[in-house]
């Protein structure tokens, strides 16, 4: 397993909160890293095409590509990111770049303490919008036209444009295009589950194992509303969700579960049992796997994001 780094917010200006840079990466042929800082967090890398160290952090980040392809290597899986290509990658999330046939890209990152995550919940008057960020087991990306990411980009390097504005103004814009993103991609009921390749009997199955009741009973509830064999629900699933109904359950399963850790004083073993899982070890070995957390620890650092509040 390749060593994965701990990236902390140490660097955020505490008046801020969040941090926008553009990124402009070529592949060099030697094996060191090179980075040309120009100002206005203007940043020229030269990285070597061995790519970047994997990393998490211990804040969030919207990644939007302007130009070029890049490979992102994310919690295991290799995905090319191209332009107008939108990422919300969360803490947890491990991930590095190596190049795509060595072409050059450029790239905004917008990053944020996890505070604003909770000031939307309070701001939507509910957090369901998270539910779907931290659902899926890679970071949800989304593909912008070109006009709408040109404007994207524009609003976002507009934020620290004028050199005498006050950081209070710049956290309220920055606010509100998180508010725009999350409430475009997280609230609408816009899903890859609703796109015209997608049988319309299994994205109606998937949301009706969203609800908790059937979710409990699992996969044999699955194969009840299914209606068709075992078989084909397995085939279908991985021709157009690429897992199985039991991955896509067991996603659904310690999704449900990390909230309760979250919102309740639940014991981890009655949420464990509560959710039919077969052991605790079971249980523990899914929920590090998704979150990089042990179930404690999810729930100690969401307390603590809470008492920040």
């Amino acid at each position: 397993m390749k060593h994965t780094e701990k990236i902390d917010d140490r660097y955020f200006d505490s008046s801020l909160g969040f941090d926008i840079s553009y990124h402009a990466i070529t592949w060099g042929k030697s094996g060191k890293a090179e980075l040309l800082p120009t100002g206005g967090n203007i940043n020229y890398h030269s990285i070597p095409a061995s790519g970047t160290l994997s990393h998490t952090h211990e804040f969030a980040e919207i990644i939007l590509m302007l130009r070029g392809s890049v490979n992102h290597l994310v919690n295991g899986e290799t995905c090319r990111l191209e332009s107008g290509n939108l990422v919300f990658l969360r803490p947890s999330d491990a991930h590095s770049f190596k190049p795509f046939r060595d072409e050059p890209c450029e790239m905004l990152i917008l990053a944020y303490q996890l505070e604003l995550l909770l000031s939307m919940s309070e701001f939507f008057e509910n957090d369901s919008f998270m539910w779907r960020y931290t659902e899926p087991v890679l970071p949800p990306t989304f593909i912008l036209n070109p006009d709408v990411a040109e404007d994207l980009a524009n609003r976002l390097l507009n934020v620290r444009s004028d050199p005498y504005i006050s950081p209070a103004l710049m956290r309220v814009k920055t606010k509100v295009i998180v508010a725009d993103l999350f409430t475009n991609h997280f609230l609408e009921d816009i899903s890859s589950l609703e796109q015209d390749n997608i049988p319309e009997w299994l994205a109606e199955l998937c949301k009706k194992m969203r609800q908790l009741d059937n979710l409990k009973l699992g996969l044999k509830r699955m194969q009840k509303l299914a209606c068709c064999t075992p078989e084909h629900l397995c085939k279908t699933f991985r021709r157009h969700l690429k897992k199985t109904p039991t991955e896509f359950l067991n996603e659904l399963r310690i999704n449900y579960a990390a909230r309760r850790l979250a919102d309740t004083k639940d014991e981890i073993i009655a949420i464990a049992l509560d959710l039919n899982f077969q052991s605790l070890s079971r249980f523990y070995h899914l929920f590090k796997r998704q979150y990089d957390l042990t179930p404690a620890q999810y729930r100690k650092n969401a307390r603590a994001r809470t008492r920040i509040l």
